[in-house]
C-alpha cells in the first residue's frame, strides 16, 4: 500500500471524528432535591447540538459524576441561545457523593454535522473491489507454463 492510499484512509478516518465541541460556562442552583443548571451556547440557533453535562470537583481532578436523571435542554436538539436549563433530579446514591463545596458542572455542546460519521460505504466498496481483484489474479493464473523444479535434498547429518 503506498503513501497516497494511507494518507487517504487517514483523512477519511479523521473526517468522521472531527466536529466542533466547546465547553460552555454554566451556573447552578439547588432547589428541593433538584439542581438547575443554566448555560448559554453561542452558535447558530438553527443548528443542532449534542449537549452533555458532567459534575466535577476542583479539589479532586479524578472525580466525575454523570447525572442519571436529567431533563430539559440536554441531549440532541437546537440548544443555541442564552439561559438554557438542565434539571437534575438527584438520586440518594448520587447525593451521598456530594460532600463538600468545590463542585462545578462541565457542560459541553458539540455541533451535529449532517452526513458526519465514518464512511462505511467506501470501506465496504473498497474491500469488495480488493477481494475481487485478488480472486481474479489467483484464479486466472496460467497453470500450463509451470515448471517443476527438483531441489536437492538436505545434507546428511555428521
Amino acid at each position: 500500500m503506498n503513501k497516497t492510499n494511507l494518507s487517504l484512509i487517514f483523512i477519511l478516518l479523521i473526517n468522521g471524528f472531527i466536529f466542533s465541541q466547546e465547553k460552555v460556562s454554566a451556573t447552578f442552583e439547588a432547589v428541593e432535591g433538584k439542581v438547575l443548571i443554566h448555560y448559554t451556547v453561542k452558535g447558530d440557533p438553527e443548528k443542532e447540538y449534542d449537549v452533555n453535562v458532567v459534575l466535577k470537583r476542583s479539589g479532586d481532578p479524578s472525580f466525575e459524576l454523570i447525572p442519571e436523571d436529567i431533563s430539559g435542554d440536554v441531549g440532541k436538539g437546537k440548544f443555541a441561545g442564552s439561559r438554557k436549563t438542565i434539571v437534575w433530579n438527584i438520586k440518594p446514591e448520587e447525593e451521598a457523593q456530594l460532600e463538600g463545596e468545590d463542585f462545578y458542572f462541565e457542560v459541553t455542546a458539540a455541533e451535529i454535522k449532517e452526513g458526519g460519521g465514518f464512511p462505511w460505504l467506501y470501506v465496504l466498496g473498497g474491500a469488495a473491489v480488493a477481494g475481487g481483484a485478488a480472486a481474479y489474479f489467483i484464479l486466472s493464473k496460467d497453470k500450463t507454463n509451470e515448471e517443476t523444479v527438483n531441489l536437492p535434498g538436505p545434507p546428511g547429518r555428521p
